[in-house]
Order: C-alpha cells, then structure tokens, then sequence
C-alpha cells in the first residue's frame, strides 16, 4: 500500500485528505464497500475495532483482497489496547487511530514504528502528543465543539494538524475546516452502520458529494 513513511512511521495526511469510517459492518461486506469508496475517489479507509472480532476481520479482507499495489491506505480506529494495536498490524492495518489519549499505548505504537493518530480534545492532551513528536493528531468528538474552541486550540499549537472526527456531514464540514481542522474522518454518514450491498450507491453518491466539497474548500 502507497504510505508515505517518515521517522517513527509517521505519515503525514495532506490538506483537505478524507478517511471513511466502517463501523459495524459484516466482514463479507466489506469488500465491495472499500471498492465503492476507492472508485469515488477515497483513498483512506478506516475500521473501527468497537467490534473487535468483526473489525479484525474486516481488516483482514480488506488487506487481503485491495491491498498491495492499489491505492487503499487501510487503518484500525477505536484501537484502546496494546493487543489490538498487535492484532490490527497482524491483520493488515498500516496505521492505527485511537479514540482518546493513552500516553502509554501511543508511545508502545510510535515504538513499533508504526503510524498514529491519537484523540485528543484538550490543550494538555495536544501538548502531550506534541512531546511524543506527534503533530498530526484526531481532534474529537469535533461535531460537539464550538468553531472558536478550535480555533483557539489553534493559537498556542499553530504546528499542530488536526482531523476533525465526530459528528460531522456535508453541512458543517466547512465550519471545522475553517475553524481549524485540515482533513477529516466520516463514519455513519458516509457508511451506514451495518452497511451491506443495498446501500453501496449510497455510500458512492455521499463519498463523491464529501470529495467535492472538501476540493472546493481546499481552493478558498
């Protein structure tokens, strides 16, 4: 898969990057979802662990049947546990994104030399993710926060990248990005929870409509 590595595996999103969060979906669904998100035109797919058999599994396919050479950059989110980072990077994820800040677990994943991105909502959480080297971090849960809480997190951490996760759609992804947030991670209103094969021209239509607003926003 196309990772672009630097030190301690980090990797760095660019502007105006998405990632599309599979939560509850059925590993033999999976596929033809990360399929339908990769002819739209995502590149980033996310799976959720708060199902953890499921979501390993889920991994597993997708790295089995898209990964090597295309262009599916396949991550495990809701990662809270140093086993699941173990069982995630087994499976196949070649990033790991967690919900909250764990100190301890984000060093055991820089250790592994692998790429993170850590939750964090506070400004002692931002600066403990900035001493561990991390600049690119998951700002959550985005939707629930005011603009100007964002950007005056902003103020005394202006190296600092955040994605915005949470709560957000089509409709108020331009407030975030304005506010502060530089790319982003959408979960049920781009995959449905439970998602299966009658809701894949739904999902095609949504990731298109996210892509194209976020090109827009991108040239402002």
């Amino acid at each position: 898969m196309l990772l672009i590595k630097g030190v301690n595996g980090k990797v760095r999103l660019s502007k105006g990057d998405l990632i599309a969060i599979a939560r509850g979906v059925k590993s033999s669904q999976i596929v033809a979802i990360g399929e339908t998100l990769l002819k739209a035109g995502f590149k980033y797919i996310e799976v959720s662990l708060s199902d953890e058999q499921e979501g390993i599994a889920c991994i597993r396919e997708l790295s089995r049947r898209l990964g090597g050479d295309s262009a599916l950059r396949l991550g495990a989110g809701t990662v809270t546990r140093k086993d699941l980072v173990d069982r995630a990077l087994e499976a196949g994820a070649e990033y790991i994104i967690t919900p909250g800040w764990d100190r301890e677990l984000i060093k055991y994943i820089i250790r592994k030399k692998v790429p993170v991105f850590p939750g964090v909502l506070t400004p002692s959480e931002v600066m403990q993710a900035l001493n561990e080297g991390l600049t690119q971090v998951k700002l959550f849960p985005v939707g629930n926060l005011k603009p100007g809480y964002i950007k005056n997190l902003k103020g005394p951490f202006p190296t600092v990248e955040f994605i915005g996760v949470g709560g957000v759609d089509t409709e108020t992804i331009g407030t975030y990005y304005h506010a502060g947030c530089f790319a982003f991670a959408i979960g049920a209103d781009l995959i449905p929870r439970q998602a299966d094969l009658s809701v894949l021209p739904q999902i095609e239509k949504k990731a298109k409509e996210y892509l194209a607003v976020m090109k827009s926003l991108c040239k402002q």
